[in-house]
């Protein structure tokens, strides 16, 4: 028999100082450099499959996707995202940015519940943290290559290492072309989802004093691909055979067949400076970023085999934000941190609608987005063993629409206390109330369209309860989580048959749901991770919307669309020593999705399902190669879902999964 392994301990950065993750008293998921190779974590939607109450749905076209966490949901358009996403300690400056490969990573956290203090814009749900690899003293080469069912072709490599004694660098870049396998049953099966991406990321640290740190970071991104290549999923429109049974209650769907085929692009270029200084006092940070954002999509929107309704939208954005904090060294009895945030981003958005072959005058929108806010955050031993958090950040933003000269100003206070107990260097229980805020906006409507031209901001307030333990001499990790959300005018993303994307306001809503992950090496050569999440919700009070054809009535005691009722994960990993010091290492993830509610009056669904992965890998210190297949059970689903009786579009329309995919991987190491 073997003997017992260790799970490894998780060291993350969360609260802004490196610690054990079983220490931080917030409910977090995290993955580190060996995980993220294990789990082939390349996009957030695979961070999503691993992390209870995280749903991540890639929908319409390159760039555009739907996050969901605890019930928190992502507004496209000129709405924001439910999380602050940060790359390197940059906070992404556009939704469409949630969307970027994950190349030469090396660590992923996801925080969930309000993380404004810390996190600031858009944390109302959580943070997502994402940390590169950083430039290393000494040489160091990898590179990866895969290819996949669909014509799937990745390449990535990097190169890390010294230019002088005080000066690092690291570059990386990713490559993708693929061909697709969803198809266009009109159009000769033409394939819909191919997608053609290049990224580069450069960067150089420069330390010339153990006080003092600067780093420089340029990143460079370019998606190409589909767009639109949604089904109708109504009886009555040229209907193709259905799949036995029927993926999601109530609406037979159809295949993919409209007339045109979609493209979209998102390029994006970012440049950021850290500075770190010691003071002595406390360590001063400044982060200084400049963001610019391009992308546009052109899709039939009616998918019909007519040219009933076509779009074309183009976004444009670029933001300057600079964030200055200081921060204690840490006496383990009083830690504190203090910041200012400045955030200014210039948006154009146009919306060209063709109707029956009639272009339609376009929507333009000229949006100025202007933040400030101060951040704190203190950490008091009370007594031996009790630590008493308190947090608060307040927020002002100021958007203006000088196109339609509408201007607004939101503003407001975001508070958070946690008390945690300390049981042993094993156990830790806390209490969490903390408040989220995200701000409203404007609308960029269509001729011819009836929502509001704006949306409110919405609050939430969430009452988190923990408790973490590591047990069985460190072979065993568990974390459990329950939470409450009150919320108040939940932002809720709809688009109409003028292809306005539009967000309203749902006055007032709540959200119940737990987390449980465990971690467990039973035997050294066997790593297992279990996850499972629970939400329940209901619609407390709506008012009729116009736009929005449905009833209030038909919504009030409704539960919150967008997140599964439930879900769990389940891997296994095992190896076994081969001659010659290799490896011979196998892994299968199991993931079960629970039943789905896609509308506001629930009427449609999609019923619960499995996804099953399979990968079977031969490792060496230097190399390794590996077979994998997605989506092992070739289970079709819905990514995501838009009901016609709410817009007045010609048919319900929904975005379909992807089918099983086989592929093999070769990773080298220098």
């Amino acid at each position: 028999m073997e003997s017992p392994g260790i799970v490894d301990e998780i060291m993350v950065t969360s609260r802004y100082r490196t610690e054990s993750m079983m220490d931080v008293p917030d409910s977090i998921t995290a993955f580190t450099l060996d995980d993220i190779e294990r789990y082939r974590i390349e996009r957030i939607n695979r961070v999503a499959s691993l992390t209870p109450n995280l749903r991540f749905s890639d929908d319409q076209e390159v760039g555009v996707s739907t996050l969901v966490i605890r019930g928190v949901r992502q507004n496209r358009g000129t709405g924001q995202p439910p999380v602050s996403f940060r790359v390197d300690g940059v906070n992404a400056t556009n939704n469409l940015l949630t969307t970027q490969e994950l190349f030469d990573v090396e660590r992923v956290e996801v925080v969930r519940g309000p993380q404004g203090a810390l996190y600031g814009r858009n944390a109302i749900g959580g943070a997502i943290l994402i940390t590169n690899n950083a430039p290393t003293p000494a040489p160091e080469y990898r590179a990866r290559f895969s290819a996949a069912q669909g014509e799937d072709f990745i390449l990535s490599a990097s190169a890390s290492g010294p230019v002088t004694d005080t000066l690092m660098y690291r570059a990386a870049v990713r490559l993708q072309d693929r061909e697709g396998q969803l198809k266009n049953a009109y159009l000769d099966d033409q394939y819909v989802d191919f997608k053609e991406s290049a990224a580069g990321r450069a960067r150089l640290l420069f330390a010339p004093t153990e006080r003092l740190s600067v780093d420089l970071r340029g990143e460079y991104t370019n998606q190409e691909g589909g767009s639109g290549y949604f089904m109708p999923a109504s009886e009555g429109v040229l209907p193709l055979p259905p799949p036995d049974p029927p993926i999601f209650f109530g609406n037979p769907v159809f295949e993919i067949q409209s007339n045109v085929i979609g493209e979209s692009f998102v390029e994006f270029w970012e440049g950021s400076a850290k500075i770190d200084y010691d003071t002595g006092f406390g360590t001063l940070t400044s982060i200084t970023s400049y963001t610019d954002v391009d992308s546009g999509n052109d899709q039939d929107l009616d998918q019909t085999l007519v040219d009933a309704i076509n779009i074309v939208v183009i976004d444009e954005s670029q933001t300057f934000a600079q964030e200055l904090r200081l921060a204690s060294n840490g006496d383990e009895k009083f830690d504190w941190m203090a910041g200012l945030y400045l955030f200014d981003q210039d948006r154009f958005r146009s919306l060209a609608t063709t109707f029956l072959g009639t272009p339609v005058p376009p929507a333009a929108q000229d949006l100025k987005l202007r933040n400030y806010a101060a951040f704190g955050n203190l950490d008091i031993e009370l007594v031996e063993d009790l630590e008493l958090t308190l947090a608060f950040r307040y927020d002002v933003e100021k958007p203006e629409d000088t196109t339609q000269g509408r201007s607004e100003t939101f503003s407001e206070l975001q508070p958070k206390a946690s008390l945690a107990y300390y049981f042993n260097e094993d156990s830790l229980g806390y209490v969490t109330i903390g408040k989220g805020f995200r701000a409203g906006g404007f609308n960029n409507l269509a001729p011819g369209s009836n929502f509001e031209a704006g949306f409110d901001s919405e609050t939430l307030i969430s009452y988190e309860a923990g408790f973490k333990n590591t047990a069985a001499g460190g072979r065993v990790r568990t974390s459990l989580s329950l939470f409450y959300i009150d919320y108040t005018d939940q932002q809720y993303f709809l688009f109409d048959q003028t292809g306005t994307q539009a967000n309203i306001n749902v006055p007032k809503s709540e959200i119940l749901g737990g987390e449980l992950e465990v971690t467990a090496t039973p035997i050294e050569s066997l790593d297992v991770n279990f996850g499972l999440a629970l939400t329940d919700s209901e619609i407390k009070e709506y008012d009729d919307v116009p736009g929005v054809l449905v009833p209030a009535e038909d919504i009030i005691g409704s539960k919150v669309p967008g997140a599964p009722v439930w879900t769990l994960n389940l891997g296994l990993q095992q190896s076994w020593a081969l001659p010659r010091s290799l490896d011979l290492v196998g892994r299968i993830d199991w993931e079960h999705r629970g039943k789905t509610y896609w509308t506001l009056d629930n009427l449609d669904t999609q019923e619960a399902y499995d996804l099953v992965n399979l990968s079977l890998g031969l490792d060496e210190e230097r190399w390794e190669v590996r077979l994998f297949v997605n989506n092992l059970l070739d289970e079709q689903y819905i990514e995501w879902f838009f009901a016609a009786r709410f817009i007045g579009l010609p048919a319900d329309i929904a975005w379909p999964s992807r089918p099983r995919q086989v592929g093999m991987e070769l990773s080298l190491r220098f």
